[in-house]
């Protein structure tokens, strides 16, 4: 033990000086006391000293600094798969009951050598064990990389991890394992390996939405094992009316069989379609025969003009874009050719400007819909200016300039990645002269010449008209593109930049006073959370009232609800829900008004369980041989108890630690000055002192 000082360890001869000091004057200077036995005095005086002197020591600020030993068991962590394919097998029974008696007993066996933690896994973990086995998705890496992550700098003696070894989302799991070798995997194998003779309907491919009256492509893949010549019959139905029939015959004892299928979308909103196989005598399980997939059949899509003065390659990329955007109906016209009314358009993209068809001047001048100017060489700059959009002054030649992202825009969302891109990527060819910019515009991107940065914008937004406009002051946007497809072999940053701007422009601003919320759609996995906002006249938003929800479910019940406050919105959390298509309304009261808000959203089915039910243990046995670790069955966890408590490198880890302790923390140093200062003072008085 060493100690330390928080003031100059001289001053305990000044605490000594002071204790002896004020100890005679109590009993050298006072006359009451004259009588007493000098042998008593001394130790009254002794006492006195004793109290005082510890006080003075607490004023002076003494700590010990010592050395202390901690054992800290090794970790041992039970990660138990909840899967719904588990309890797929005969052996159900079993994992529900027998299998967990088992495990309760191997965890009390091993508690006295283990620190035990437990785990219940699918694609997301949770702390305890789940005996349910229902959940639709399993994802084995994820908790082991839980594992290794959060108790990265502990000793982890070993994992025990319980599994069929089927797994349909996150990396392989032998690939996790490498992270943390030195870590023993003791796997137990559940579910039942024997190749199962089933036929299933294995994916379904089909487009989210489709237009009212347009057909619409389905592909349905049906998988069989062990049905060599026989035939069956798939269904497609809509609320039981057979759609589509067709007759598959077998040919090989495993068989992939893709069945091409063309519907009509004769009703707006989600449809749900139902696609069924016949049962075929012996298969292991029915519950694959059958899986709903669901159509947004959606009246028409957003249509967007896009006008060019000539031909140019900007043309190409930004008709790319939009094409491929399915919520987009795109027209491609040469400006002075437009004869059509422009009102029927969401959106009208002017690449290079050039006076001259009346309908698209009236529409540069009016900003009677939402417009994006492409400025560039040969646009009519001139024209621009008299129809103010968001610049002054005169120009003169053009000049190069590159992408320069502005951080305070936050008009639209853009990852760091994507901004840090097209601030490499090729140059624009910009107008250049003597422009002055409006105070009001909304700058994404400013020029920049070189490694200078200016303060002209190169991309911006405003308003005119209550309708939105936005800039790209620069041709060129097709180098963007193959820039993209250099850099990452791919365009989708590209895509992705542009196709937010016209999302931006083409979409109307919701100012309704009331909103919710929503997505379109959710997993039967999912948790659903709903939120809503409630604005004044002013436009402040406010919680006041409360919010009311009636949700009616697929059986046409109507469920009730109410939004609980959040600091200055609403928020709604309901949980998983049952695959399907659900009915909405949220209503409020507020000053006297009923605010109301109704839709629709759908639920997908999660059915990944139940397309591959035969058991991969030699992937348990893969992940147990790679960390030194060993595989058993189910019905074998004496073995692995006496395998993890016979484990010689799983040992407890001592671990010395330094400590300061504070004299003035020591409670019975307290306890010992009261003691001493009381019986002093006691027997002072019984003696008639004072």
């Amino acid at each position: 033990m060493t100690v330390l000082y928080a003031y100059h360890p001289g001053w305990i001869f000044l605490a000594v000086v002071l204790a002896l000091a004020y100890t005679f004057f109590m009993y050298y200077k006072e006359k009451v006391l004259s009588d007493v036995k000098s042998s008593l005095k001394w130790i009254l005086s002794g006492l006195r000293f004793t109290g005082t002197f510890l006080i003075t020591l607490l004023l002076i600020g003494i700590i010990f600094e010592h050395y202390k030993t901690r054992t800290e068991k090794p970790l041992l962590f039970i990660a138990q798969d909840n899967s719904e394919s588990i309890v797929q097998t005969k052996d159900s029974t079993f994992y529900r009951s027998t299998y967990f008696d088992s495990l309760t007993d191997l965890k009390s066996k091993l508690k006295e050598k283990f620190d035990i933690i437990e785990y219940s896994f699918s694609d997301i973990v949770k702390q305890g064990i789940d005996s349910s086995y229902d959940e639709k998705i399993t994802d084995i890496s994820n908790v082991l990389n839980q594992i290794y992550d959060q108790y990265n700098n502990r000793n982890i003696g070993g994992i025990v991890l319980s599994s069929d070894g089927i797994y349909n989302q996150g990396m392989n799991p032998i690939y996790t394992v490498s992270r943390k070798s030195n870590v023993p995997v003791f796997s137990i194998g559940l579910g039942d390996t024997t190749k199962l003779k089933d036929v299933l309907i294995n994916e379904i491919l089909h487009n989210e939405v489709a237009f009212l009256g347009n057909q619409f492509p389905v592909t349905i893949s049906v998988n069989q094992d062990g049905f060599k010549g026989q035939e069956i019959v798939l269904e497609i139905l809509e609320k039981g009316k057979v759609l589509f029939t067709k007759k598959i015959k077998f040919t090989e004892t495993d068989q992939l069989i893709k069945v091409p299928a063309v519907l009509t979308a004769n009703k707006t909103g989600y449809r749900t379609y139902t696609a069924r196989i016949s049962e075929s005598t012996g298969e292991y399980t029915l519950k694959n025969n059958l899986s709903n997939f669901y159509i947004n059949v959606i009246d028409g899509r957003q249509k967007i003009l896009l006008a060019y003065s000539g031909v140019h390659p900007d043309v190409s990329a930004l008709n790319y874009v939009i094409e491929n955007n399915k919520n987009y109906e795109l027209t491609v016209s040469i400006i002075e050719e437009i004869d059509e009314n422009v009102e029927k358009y969401d959106l009208v993209i002017v690449h290079n400007y050039q006076k001259g068809n009346s309908q698209i001047d009236e529409l540069i001048k009016t900003n009677q819909k939402p417009v994006l100017h492409i400025i560039g060489v040969n646009c009519n700059l001139k024209s621009l200016l008299e129809a103010n959009i968001g610049f002054k002054g005169q120009a003169e030649g053009t000049e190069d300039v590159t992408f320069l992202g502005n951080g305070n825009f936050n008009e639209i969302m853009y990852s760091p990645e994507i901004i840090k891109q097209f601030e490499q990527a090729p140059p624009l060819k910009s107008p250049m002269g003597n422009l002055n910019f409006s105070q009001g515009i909304k700058t994404l991107a400013f020029q920049k010449i070189g490694s200078i940065g200016l303060t002209k914008p190169l991309i911006y937004f405003n308003e005119k008209n209550e309708n939105k406009y936005a800039v790209i002051f620069g041709e060129g946007i097709w180098r963007w593109r193959l820039f993209d497809q250099m850099q990452n072999q791919t365009t989708s940053n590209f895509e992705n930049l542009v196709s937010k701007i016209i999302n931006y422009l083409a979409v109307k601003e919701n100012k309704d006073p009331f909103k919710v919320e929503f997505k379109n759609e959710y997993a039967e996995n999912e948790k659903i959370t709903i939120r809503a906002e409630l604005y004044n006249a002013s436009y402040d938003l406010i919680n006041t009232p409360e919010v009311d929800f009636k949700l009616i479910n697929t059986e046409s019940k109507v469920l009730s609800y109410h939004f609980y406050k959040t600091l200055n919105a609403y928020k709604l959390d309901l949980g998983s829900l049952e695959a399907g298509i659900y009915q909405w309304e949220a209503t409020t009261n507020f000053n006297g008004k009923n605010y109301q808000k109704t839709g629709t959203f759908l639920v997908r089915e999660v059915k990944r369980e139940l397309l591959n039910l035969s058991a991969d243990h030699r992937l348990l046995r893969n992940i147990s041989e790679n960390t030194n670790g060993q595989f058993f069955e189910a019905k074998e966890l004496f073995g692995l108890t006496k395998a993890l408590l016979n484990r010689e490198d799983i040992v407890p880890i001592s671990y010395q630690e330094k400590q300061f302790d504070d004299f003035i923390d020591y409670k019975w140093v307290f306890f010992l000055i009261i003691l001493l200062l009381l019986t002093e003072w006691f027997v002072r008085k019984f003696l008639g002192g004072y």
